[in-house]
């Protein structure tokens, strides 16, 4: 069984990452939509992130910048 660690987790976006994967999960709440991003998204995901967190962002501005990461998220999100 997998183990996740959550990246990050704001009002708008939620995004995760699971151990033995490269993969990043993530949605956008209020769209009701994700995606699984993996191979090079997600090492430019992961490398521009840690850039951006080094200046001590707002959550306005991260969540601002995985605004450009929504058309790839296709898949709607159903609770059960």
């Amino acid at each position: 069984m997998s183990e996740m660690n959550v990246l990050y987790d704001s009002p708008q976006f939620y995004m995760a990452e699971f151990s033995g994967s490269e993969g990043i999960e993530l949605v956008d709440k209020s769209t009701g939509r994700g995606g699984y991003l993996e191979g090079d998204v997600a090492h430019k995901l992961r490398a521009s992130l840690e850039h951006l967190f080094s200046d001590d962002p707002s959550v306005e501005s991260v969540d601002e910048f995985l605004g450009h990461y929504e058309a790839l998220l296709t898949n709607r999100i159903v609770l059960h």
